[in-house]
This record gives structure tokens, C-alpha cells and sequence, in this order.
């Protein structure tokens, strides 16, 4: 038998929810937050993807071999650690300068609408980008 590896970064964004992972289509189980997996699998090529409640990841496609293992890592998407950690922050610093300074710094309430736009995108018209898969070498 063969061994499919996949390991899942842990993140604050989905932290609560667990992805399902996809061979072929067909459900072989679920990955917890920072939760490495192995799996039993045939020799053979397949289409390997996540998918967390409407959103997904492409698609990839790999061949293994008998008696040989293959590594993933899943995760979402790209600078969703960062991008609503960044927001709150500006978010934060615009209402301390505006209610203890008496400041109005209207660019910040820009990086915060840019800030959740992105994530926005991921699930609306990014939902089929929304996880990341690659293969390990």
C-alpha cells in the first residue's frame, strides 16, 4: 500500500472547522486545524482536493507508486493569517485617534474596507480558490 500524507497549517481563521479531503471526488475523510493525516491508498494516478463548506481548492493531480508516499499541505487562502489581523488593527488605531485625539485618519477606514473585501472574495467569487493545496517535494 501506499501513503498519502497530509498535513493541515493551523489557522485562526478556520480554526473551528475541519476540511474535507477529496480523491476523485469521493470523500476520504477530514483534517482538523494543525492536524497532520495519513491515508491508505492504491497505486495509481488521482485528482486529490479540500472543500470546507461551499468553498474548495483546485484540483491536483498526482501519481504514486507501490510502496511510495506522497505529501501535501492544505491550508486556506493566501494571507488569510495576516489580512483580518491587519484590519482589526487599523480598525483599533482609527477609532483610539478618533474618540481619545479627536482625529478623523479617514485612509485607515480604506485599508479596513480593502480588508474585508479580500476575505470576501474568497467567498463569493474566489470559492473555488478558497483552500490552498500543494504538494510537498
Amino acid at each position: 500500500m501506499t501513503k498519502l500524507i497530509l498535513k493541515r497549517n493551523s489557522e485562526w481563521n478556520n480554526k473551528l472547522r475541519d476540511y474535507g479531503i477529496y480523491i476523485d471526488d469521493k470523500k476520504i475523510g477530514t483534517i482538523a486545524n494543525g492536524e497532520t493525516k495519513e491515508f491508505d491508498l492504491d497505486s495509481g494516478t488521482y485528482d486529490i482536493n479540500g472543500k470546507i463548506d461551499w468553498c474548495k481548492s483546485p484540483k491536483i493531480n498526482f501519481e504514486i507508486t507501490e510502496n511510495d508516499s506522497k505529501e501535501f499541505e492544505i491550508s486556506g487562502y493566501k494571507y488569510g493569517r495576516l489580512i483580518s489581523i491587519i484590519s482589526a488593527f487599523f480598525a483599533l488605531i482609527y477609532f483610539l485617534a478618533l474618540y481619545i485625539f479627536d482625529k478623523q485618519l479617514n485612509i485607515l477606514i480604506l485599508i479596513v474596507v480593502i480588508g474585508l473585501i479580500y476575505p470576501f472574495y474568497f467567498l463569493t467569487f474566489g470559492k473555488n480558490r478558497y483552500l490552498r493545496i500543494r504538494e510537498i517535494k
